[in-house]
C-alpha cells in the first residue's frame, strides 16, 4: 500500500517514522516471513519456558478461576444450540452418513474389545440383575406371566386334558358355563391363584436372580452380544435410523444444551474440574515446564506444524483486506504520538 501520513501523529518526523515502521512490519509479516521468524524464535522461547515451573507461570487457583470464568460463568449464546442442531440435521440427512455401514464406523474387533472389558465387570453385572428384578415393573410382569401360565395350565394344558379324550373340551365348556352362571366360583379360583402368586413372589424373584446370574456367564453373554453384532454390522445407518427423524435429533441437541447449562453450575462439576486441576499441579506444579512439554510431546517441530496449518492463510487474508495495516497503525501510533517521542524528536539534534 502507498505510504500515507498518519492523522494520529502530529509531528511530521514522527509521522514519517511511523510510516516507515509500518512498512517494515508489513514487509516482515508475510506468510514466508512469519514462518521464518517462527523457526528462529520457537526454540529459544521453548528453551526459556522449559526451565520455569508451572506454578510460576500459572498457579492452581488462577487456572481454576479461568475455568470458572470461561466454562461455568461465560454466557453461551442460544444460537450455539441452533447451529449445533442444524449441523447435526445436515449430517443426519447426508448420503455419506446414511450410506455408511456400522462396520465402517467400528470393526468387530473393536466392538468385541469393549464388550470383553464390560464382561469383566462381573459384580456390576450381578448388581444390575438384582436392581432390575427388584423393580416394581418386573414384579408386575412376573406376576402376570405366572398367573397366565397357571390359569392356562388349569384350563387347557394339564395332563388330563392332554391324554383323556374329551376332557379338554369339557374343561373349556365348564369354564364358559361357570363364567356365565356362577362367576363367583371362577373368580374364587382366580383369586386363589393370585393369592398363591403374591405369597410366593419373593421366591419367584429370588429364583429369577439365581437363574440369570448362573446362566448369564460372561462368556455366554459376550457370545450373544457378538451374535447380535454379526446381525447388524452390515446394516447402513439409513436402516438403523428408521423411525427417527431430524426433529428427534434436534430435540436431543436442545436437551443436551439445556442439561449442560445446568450441569456446569453444579457442585459436582466444580468438584470434577477442581480435582483434575489439583491432580495436574500435584504432578507438574513444581516441575519445570520441560517435563510437561515432554509428556505432551510439545516440541519446536509440533509448534511450527500447528502454526503452518492456519497462520499463513489468516495472515494473507488480513493483509489483502487492509486489516493488518490498520492494526499496526493503531498499535504503533500510540508510541509515535507519545509525549516522550514528540519531545525527543523536537530536540535540536533532530531539527532541520
Amino acid at each position: 500500500m502507498a505510504n500515507v501520513s498518519s492523522p494520529l501523529v502530529s509531528e511530521p518526523l514522527a509521522a514519517e517514522l511511523l510510516e516507515l515502521h509500518i512498512q517494515h512490519e508489513l514487509k516482515a509479516l508475510t506468510p514466508e516471513g512469519l514462518l521464518c521468524w517462527l523457526k528462529d524464535e520457537t526454540a529459544p522461547i521453548l528453551e526459556s519456558l522449559s526451565t520455569l515451573p508451572l506454578n510460576q507461570l500459572l498457579n492452581e487457583e488462577q487456572l481454576n478461576q479461568i475455568i470458572h470464568d470461561q466454562v461455568v460463568s461465560h454466557p453461551i449464546p442460544g444460537a450455539i444450540a441452533e447451529i449445533a442442531g442444524d449441523a447435526a440435521t445436515f449430517l443426519f440427512k447426508s448420503d455419506s452418513h446414511l450410506d455408511s455401514r456400522l462396520k465402517d464406523i467400528m470393526t468387530a474387533k473393536q466392538f468385541q474389545g469393549f464388550v470383553s472389558k464390560l464382561m469383566e465387570l462381573e459384580s456390576q453385572r450381578h448388581e444390575l440383575i438384582h436392581q432390575v428384578i427388584d423393580l416394581p415393573v418386573y414384579r408386575s410382569l412376573i406376576s402376570n406371566v405366572v398367573y397366565k401360565a397357571i390359569t392356562r395350565y388349569l384350563y387347557e394344558d394339564n395332563m388330563l386334558s392332554k391324554h383323556v379324550p374329551g376332557v379338554s373340551s369339557m374343561l373349556k365348556m365348564s369354564r364358559n358355563v361357570m363364567n356365565k352362571t356362577v362367576p363367583k366360583i371362577s373368580g374364587a379360583m382366580e383369586d386363589s391363584v393370585k393369592k398363591y402368586i403374591s405369597n410366593n413372589l419373593s421366591l419367584f424373584q429370588q429364583e429369577s436372580k439365581t437363574y440369570l446370574i448362573e446362566s448369564l456367564s460372561g462368556e455366554d453373554l459376550e457370545s450373544s452380544i457378538m451374535d447380535f453384532w454379526d446381525d447388524i454390522e452390515n446394516k447402513t445407518l439409513r436402516e438403523l435410523q428408521q423411525g427417527m427423524d431430524s426433529l428427534d435429533l434436534s430435540e436431543f441437541v436442545v436437551l443436551g444444551y439445556e442439561f449442560w447449562l445446568e450441569f456446569r453450575e453444579s457442585e459436582y462439576f466444580a468438584h470434577c474440574y477442581q480435582s483434575v486441576v489439583h491432580f495436574l499441579y500435584q504432578r507438574y506444579g513444581d516441575e519445570p515446564l520441560a517435563t510437561l512439554f515432554e509428556d505432551l510431546e510439545i516440541t519446536e517441530a509440533t509448534v511450527i506444524e500447528r502454526v503452518q496449518q492456519l497462520a499463513p492463510q489468516v495472515l494473507t487474508s488480513l493483509r489483502s483486506n487492509g486489516l493488518l495495516e490498520a492494526l499496526l497503525r493503531r498499535r504503533l501510533s500510540a508510541f509515535y504520538e507519545s509525549d516522550a517521542v514528540q519531545q525527543t524528536l523536537a530536540e535540536p539534534m533532530f531539527a532541520d
